[in-house]
């Protein structure tokens, strides 16, 4: 855990604070129809007109960079939850190095209003950055690219900011599939890579580039869960797709499933009586294979979609309330993870009402809707969210303000 006082001397001159979250900066897989850089210069002169004389002070909490599901791991002997040793860590840095150069004009945009004196910055890591944590030449020539100094910096994985009474972290934290809080490698990492990064590159090989758009999709699928439907929804909107997704995805989830890593967790996960995580994660992938959905229906896969999101939806928040009890100096817990932006009340502390915020995305999403039952369907948009507390003073008397937009296109 990491206090900063980010005001000069106390609340009474705190100055503006963001957070965004989610961007997922990849060195090969598309993230976005509308450029970094331009979503951050959009977002900035809102930012400008509104901070006051001091800088503002701009929180990524987490997941920045993408390093789990990047093809590189799949052109090497390497894998993202492999233990980070030297050879590891090396094909860490060799991505880091490609999405620096792929984005240099997103990190321009930041580090010209560092260097300005306008701007400070923050880096909380995620579930998808998380290898960073082993990577300090990765980490120093991020920093450098983020602010121009070229310094060795830690990342933490929460922040407290004492004069805003914010507790942050990513949110990763409780998501059985995702929870790692010594920075290990978790099931979320095999999955990335091993069904969701290899699924478009093996399916080009039989259909070719011709639908390569249309299967790069499937790294925008949230919530994780809903990506088998996804799959399964290829064959509906293009039929000549339905024989290659099929046979691909099912040989993928029998390799995924037979992998050492995969077993283990397997077995780690098992309880003897109830539906343990484990058991919900192989049922809703072989329900998902063209053998096993022969004998079932979507319907079945969409209750457990249900099922799965009802066991997820609120259990951030739920923890959000039992930090700022356990520390009522804070009002506020900020994270991200979801992709979904959200603005929960958690109740009053210390007289004053308290709050839990998912700072949403900056990039594409197929939201998965299930609540008509039948075929589950998707939704994609290009979404971009952040969360602002703003210095004392501000001439419209605001506290915080939280924005969230969705561009759909015409096309949907």
């Amino acid at each position: 855990m990491t206090e900063l006082r980010v005001s000069s001397e106390h609340q009474a001159d705190r100055p503006m604070l963001i957070f965004v979250s989610d961007i997922h900066l990849t060195d090969v897989l598309h993230g976005s129809s509308v450029p970094r850089d331009v979503m951050f210069k959009r977002f900035w002169i809102r930012i400008q007109a509104a901070r006051g004389d001091r800088p503002a002070h701009l929180c990524f909490a987490g997941d920045l960079f993408d390093l789990v599901r990047s093809p590189t791991w799949l052109d090497s002997a390497y894998r993202a939850y492999h233990d980070p040793n030297e050879r590891v860590v090396g094909v860490v840095d060799g991505i880091v190095d490609a999405i620096l150069e792929r984005e240099a004009a997103f990190f321009t945009a930041i580090r010209e209003q560092v260097e300005t004196g306008a701007l400070e910055v923050h880096y909380l890591l995620g579930n998808h950055d998380r290898l960073l944590r082993f990577a300090p030449n990765a980490r120093r020539k991020i920093w450098k690219a983020l602010t121009g100094r070229d310094e060795d910096i830690e990342f933490p994985s929460e922040l407290r900011f004492p004069d805003h009474r914010v507790i942050a972290y990513h949110g990763h934290i409780g998501d059985p599939i995702n929870e790692s809080p010594d920075g290990s490698a978790t099931i979320g990492d095999a999955i990335g890579l091993e069904l969701i990064t290899r699924f478009p590159r093996l399916v080009k090989r039989i259909v070719g580039e011709e639908h390569g758009a249309l299967l790069d999709d499937i790294d925008d699928v949230r919530p994780i869960y809903a990506v088998p439907a996804w799959v399964r929804n290829l064959g509906v909107i293009d039929r000549s797709l339905m024989r290659p997704v099929g046979s691909v995805w099912s040989e993928l989830v029998e390799d995924f499933l037979s992998k050492p890593f995969v077993r283990h967790w397997m077995r780690r996960e098992h309880r003897a009586f109830g539906l343990d995580t484990g058991k919900k994660l192989r049922l809703l992938l072989e329900l998902s294979t063209k053998r096993v959905i022969a004998k079932g229906s979507d319907q079945r896969l969409t209750k457990i979609y249900k099922m799965l999101q009802h066991s997820f939806d609120g259990r951030m928040a739920r923890r959000a309330g039992e930090e700022v009890t356990a520390d009522p100096d804070y009002r506020f817990v900020v994270n991200g993870h979801s992709h979904f932006a959200s603005m929960v009340p958690l109740g009053r502390v210390s007289g004053r009402p308290a709050a839990y915020f998912n700072t949403g995305t900056w990039r594409t999403v197929h939201q998965i809707g299930n609540q008509l039952g039948g075929r589950p369907s998707f939704l994609p948009y290009d979404a971009m969210s952040y969360l602002v507390f703003f210095p004392d003073g501000d001439p419209m008397g605001r506290d915080y303000e939280w924005w969230t937009g969705a561009m759909v296109s015409a096309a949907c």
